[in-house]
């Protein structure tokens, strides 16, 4: 009874009974009930009445008013038997004394507020006097109010927390009356005070009971307080509750990673992800990031944690089939491996073992061996590390289905479900013994192979293609080994995902309690097991391969889940995991412990996607048939990059599942039910032609203007949405890639999936499927590239490459540059330059220019001044400033920071230092020089200008840009001028070519010359590694750099002068530490002064991002600092978090990702954003 103890009796500690208690605790004990024996009760000397005070006392009761708190009916309920059955009688004594008192106390303020005003009355009666005539004296007079005060001093405002109506009291009320219900519930029921431990701790105060906070803080504060008391019995008191949930797996809402939800929500917000954050802040981007760094990116789109990411790709505890030595003995036959791909025909197909140093046994095919089987020897292992070498039968058989054709000859040729046997014979595996130290653990895997084409036409040791891997787990034991010994692993896993013992599991297969351990309603398994409303449905306009669904010599019906939809929980094999009724209820059918782990996982995925199943199952099988050596079926890091690009291109540009799988496996044929399948979708939706497009395997003309072959074109071109002339771009290069004949396509999926790649990849970022042709081949130099088959976990596998093409069209846009233009300018594209009669009298007005007043003269030395010096022998030397030949002026060195007139006096007193004229001769002379060569600059780039429409300043600096200079020029010009059109050499068509593309390059970039004589003079001031022996071309790198120069002086809040002046001061001679050090930060505070940032954050920026100087000594690396201020003002975050989240990869640790999730709500709070933080 002690917990009836009153809850309230705690507030204060009486140890006197009231007189009132002891009153009504007396009852007369002639109404004792029969039924009902005083133990308790003392009893007076009449014996006429008895005292229950004493059991009121131990019941916690000290008042009447403890008494008349609760309801009649509970303390009826409560103490009718401690009290003998008098419980109703003292309730109600209690009752009545208690309004009696309270009455009575009414009563007693009444009088004295009476007794007060009487003698107020009496005061002013006997020292007051009236009179009618005045005015003020009738105010006097006594009213209802002077007579009834209102006792003021005992009331309070109302919203104060004492008020009787208040929103604290009722809230007191309230948490009483629960209380008195859990009074009142059983010993096992969870009470108010166990679930929110934190009320009777709070405060009754006003910024309690009016600060608003969420109902999700609240939550969160409850609920990790009480994960916190669990998480510290279980032995990992030092990792934070976060942590830990982010690393606990059941149920199936965990692991749950805040910190990870943190970045993705907050992120989003800002409309950006932490993908294009590594991507862009890294200071390779855009063309050159490591393949890691890449990888990293898409891995991150994903938006998974780093345990769920874990998960997922961990390597399976169990093996698709688990054989114990009685199973082996019985004989163990595999599903049928006929009807797994029914893209291809496999009717004449084997088995093969992978051989390792633990198995042996055949790795090549044969034909038609007369051979009744293969031995297979597998090298078990105990726990003890003793090893024993078991040899098992292996064979391959067939089900023939000879009821249709009872008395028709067994024909070898047509296809028939066929089958593994594996059969352990005691004969052949007699010197194992007893097996008393077993068991003995061993591993197999076989692969269902197809024979090689053209490789041979023998009968034994044929090489084999892959299509299926079976992987096998062998326990020999002796009989009556306990599941457990062989199966040790299955405890663990089902802990730790499904919440129940391997002994618990075999309820799993019930759907009623798989349901309930996974969180799953039976409409999610029935989507699951593809069942129901969610059964696979196949495009009527597709024809396979496989004959064997045609032939009558299988029981499977096509398509099954293992075609589409559950390829991925079933390996891709029969028996399909489906749903049956029994006698007991529904049940899954065909599962294993190997399904119920690819369930797990498969399950998560799906709502961590938010993904429809067979949506989900089909990215991930794409991804997984895409590559090489995956016929396991496994998820993998490729997986998780298909799926993480996948989802940012959904975020992005609503790609669907179906389009995005098509791009890096294969348009699907499938659907589930009352769906259209996808390629059904593309190309038989509309009603243009009288019948639809049939993928039926047979070649087709794909040059026919008529007929067969020309109304499939017209087909694909209305289902891709190009016009003719496009398709005929495309259809050679897909002609191509498949090494068919000339003019010929197939009709098949593999085709039409090339040709939708090819079309609607770059069609995604705005562009032709012509373009994309020039954007793979700027890429990767391979303009077929998307006409190839995709292969993941390649350098430049299909993912980089639509990552890469992402990055580049956007460039493009924003530059208004095409991709033909820029493949123009890069010289991947050349267009035909022929001799014309404008070239002719462009070259020859050149020629005619070049009079005596141009050209440099003898006599233009022949001055009093400086005739003491042969000037035009000394400067007309092998190292000379001129050539005395034709009076050029030779190419004069470019220097930063010098004029033409600095660099050619220093040449010239290098070249007379022995001589020593006077600086009044070499004054002279240089004008002389300087004269000469500003004519034949003139005369050059007015002609340049004039034809090309360039500024006549830039040409000089052009020229040498290209490779060439003014000297050069006028040199090929006076010595070739050509006298007809035929006579134009090669190097004029190259000179005419190289000039029209730099002049379309400086015209699209606004390129001056400033920025010209930059490039010549300092290449790497720019971040481009160029030296003299650099081979003269357009690179991806410079002209992106030099458009990052134009946008950079659009954008500076420094004019052009102030941004070089930084280069040179950046750039400067390597000092002391110290003032290394100042000039750091100086360099910081001028940079911040052209990007109008902070120069902290510069400078933080140029220390953590590992800069050789600590300092942006290059515009890729200033541009690298203008990404980082990008971001730092979208996501509000500064460049510490930044580059913090940048670093983010699988192996970070929870506190990286902490700290980054902490700063990115940080962000989103001090924007007022509360709702999302």
């Amino acid at each position: 009874m002690d917990k009836y103890k009153s809850i309230s009796r705690e507030k204060q500690d009486i140890t006197q009974v009231s007189p009132l208690l002891a009153a009504v605790a007396e009852v007369k004990s002639s109404k004792s009930p029969s039924g009902y024996r005083l133990l308790n009760a003392v009893e007076k000397e009449d014996n006429s009445t008895i005292t229950l005070v004493n059991i009121l006392q131990r019941l916690g009761y000290r008042s009447i008013f403890d008494i008349a708190e609760v309801s009649k009916q509970r303390f009826i309920k409560r103490h009718n038997e401690s009290l003998s059955g008098h419980a109703e009688v003292i309730f109600d004594k209690a009752v009545s004394a208690a309004n009696q008192l309270v009455q009575s106390y009414r009563q007693r303020q009444l009088r004295d507020y009476d007794g007060a005003l009487l003698t107020k009355a009496s005061h002013q009666a006997r020292y007051s006097s009236y009179s009618n005539n005045d005015v003020n004296d009738k105010e006097k007079l006594p009213d209802y109010s002077s007579l009834f005060p209102e006792p003021w001093d005992s009331f309070c405002q109302p919203n104060a927390i004492e008020s009787l109506d208040s929103p604290v009291n009722y809230l007191l009320d309230l948490y009483k009356f629960v209380q008195q219900i859990e009074l009142d519930g059983s010993n096992n029921a969870v009470g108010l005070e166990q679930r929110r431990a934190d009320i009777p701790d709070l405060l009754l105060n006003s910024d309690n009971l009016y600060k608003e906070i969420t109902a999700i803080s609240i939550v969160n504060d409850v609920l990790s307080k009480s994960a916190r008391e669990y998480i510290d019995q279980t032995g990992q008191a030092e990792k934070p509750v976060n942590q830990v949930l982010g690393e606990t797996r059941f149920p199936f809402t965990l692991p749950y990673s805040l910190p990870s939800q943190q970045i993705n929500k907050g992120l989003a917000e800002q409309e950006t992800e932490l993908g294009t954050i590594i991507q862009q802040v890294n200071q390779q981007f855009p063309w050159h990031i490591l393949t890691e760094k890449r990888d990293q990116a898409l891995l991150a789109y994903t938006q998974l944690s780093k345990e769920q990411m874990t998960l997922l790709t961990e390597k399976s505890p169990f093996s698709q089939n688990f054989l114990s030595r009685e199973q082996l003995i019985n004989s163990y036959f595999s599903t049928s491996t006929t009807e797994v791909l029914p893209e291809r025909d496999v009717a004449k197909h084997a088995y093969i073992i992978h051989a390792d140093e633990n198995v042996t046994g055949p790795t090549l095919l044969s034909d038609n061996v007369d051979k009744a089987y293969d031995e297979i020897v597998v090298t078990c292992e105990n726990k003890a590390k003793e090893t024993i070498k078991v040899k098992l039968r292996g064979e391959n058989v067939l089900t023939y289905n000879r009821i249709k054709a009872r008395m028709a000859p067994f024909d070898n040729s047509s296809p028939f479900s066929r089958q593994l046997k594996l059969t352990y014979v005691e004969s052949d595996n007699s010197d194992i013994g007893i097996l008393d130290n077993g068991p003995f653990f061993g591993e197999m895997t076989v692969y269902a192979a197809i024979p090689r084409e053209n490789i041979n036409n023998s009968s034994v040791n044929i090489e084999g293609i892959n299509f299926l891997t079976m992987t096998y787990r062998f326990a020999i034991a002796k009989q009556g080994t306990a599941q457990s010994e062989l199966l040790p692993e299955a405890e663990q896993f089902f802990q730790d995902n499904y919440g129940v013992s391997a002994d618990e599991s075999v309820k799993l297969k019930e759907i009623l309690s798989f349901g309930q351990q996974t969180g799953s309603k039976v409409t999610d398994l029935e989507h699951l097991f593809n069942s129901g409303d969610f059964r696979p449905l196949v495009s009527p306009n597709v024809v396979f391969s496989n004959p064997i669904f045609d032939s009558g010599q299988t029981s499977e019906h096509f398509p099954a889940p293992y075609h589409y939809g559950g390829i991925y929980i079933n390996a891709g094999q029969l028996d399909a995991l489906s749903i049956v009724r029994t006698d007991t209820g529904r049940e899954i059918d065909a599962v294993s412990d190997f399904r119920y782990d690819r369930m797990n996982r498969f399950i998560r995925l799906q709502r961590w996607l938010a993904l429809p199943y067979h949506q989900l199952d089909l990215l991930v099988i794409s991804a997984i048939k895409a590559e090489s050596n995956n016929t396991d079926l496994a998820i993998s890091n490729n997986t998780l990059r298909s799926l993480g690009l996948f989802r940012h291109l959904s975020t992005q540009y609503k790609v669907l599942p179906e389009a995005f799988a098509g791009w890096i496996y294969k348009i699907t044929p499938f659907a589930i039910s009352n769906n259209i399948p996808f390629f059904d979708q593309l190309f038989n939706q509309s009603k243009l032609f009288d019948q639809p497009l049939i993928l039926d395997g047979k070649e087709f003309n794909y040059t026919e203007n008529q007929g067969d072959g020309a109304k499939t074109v017209k087909q694909l071109c209305a289902g891709l949405a190009i016009s003719l002339s496009t398709f005929q771009v495309i259809a050679p290069i897909v002609e191509s890639a498949l090494k068919l004949s000339s003019g010929k396509l197939v009709r098949n999926l593999d085709v039409v999936s090339r040709l939708y790649r090819l079309v609607t990849i770059p069609r995604l970022f705005g562009f032709s499927a012509e373009d994309g042709l020039i954007l793979a081949d700027i890429l990767i130099d391979k303009s077929e590239y998307l006409a190839n088959i995709p292969a993941l976990g390649e350098k430049d596998d299909i993912l980089s490459i639509i990552a890469q093409m992402e990055v580049l069209t956007s460039w493009l846009t924003k530059t208004k540059l095409t991709p033909i233009k820029l493949s123009l300018l890069l010289g991947k594209t050349q267009l035909p330059v022929v001799p014309t009669s404008g070239m002719l009298t462009f070259y020859k007005g050149i020629s005619e220019g070049l009079t005596d007043n141009v050209c440099l003269q003898e006599s233009d030395f022949n001055r009093q001044e400086i005739n003491n010096i042969d000037w035009w022998t000394v400067l007309s030397g092998e190292n000379g400033v001129f050539d005395k030949e034709n009076g050029l002026i030779k190419d004069i060195p470019l220097i930063w920071g010098k004029t033409d007139e600095e660099s050619l006096r220093k040449v010239i007193e290098d070249i007379v230092t022995n001589t020593s004229p006077d600086d009044n001769q070499i004054n002279i002379v240089v004008q002389i020089i300087l004269q000469a060569k500003t004519a034949q600059e003139s005369l050059l780039s007015s002609a340049i200008a004039g034809e090309y429409g360039v500024s006549r300043d830039i040409v000089p600096l052009q020229l040498r840009w290209l490779g060439s200079s003014v000297y050069s020029v006028l040199k090929m010009v006076l010595d070739n001028t050509p006298e007809k059109v035929e006579d134009i050499k090669t190097e004029f068509l190259d000179l005419t070519y190289s000039l029209l593309v730099y002049t379309q390059l400086i015209n699209a970039l606004s390129i001056g010359n400033n920025l010209l004589l930059l490039r010549l003079t300092n290449p790497k001031w720019l971040g481009l590694n160029i030296d003299e022996t650099t081979e003269i071309a357009l690179s991806l790198d410079e002209i992106f750099l030099l458009n990052r120069y134009k946008d950079l002086l659009e954008n500076a809040k420094q004019n052009e002068d102030k941004v070089q002046e930084y280069f040179t001061f950046a750039n400067s001679e390597i000092l002391p530490k110290t003032e290394e050090d100042d000039n750091n930060y100086k360099c910081a505070q001028l940079l911040a002064e052209i990007l109008d940032w902070s120069p902290d954050e510069i400078y933080l920026a140029c220390d953590k991002g590992g800069l050789e100087r600590k300092r942006a000594m290059t515009l890729s690396q200033i541009d690298w600092i203008r990404r980082l201020q990008q971001f730092s003002v979208k996501t509000h975050l500064s460049v510490e978090p930044l580059l913090g989240a940048a670093a983010l990869d699988v192996n970070s640790d929870f506190e990286a990702f902490q700290s980054i999730g902490e700063a990115v709500m940080a962000a989103l709070k001090a924007q007022g954003d509360d709702e999302n933080v």
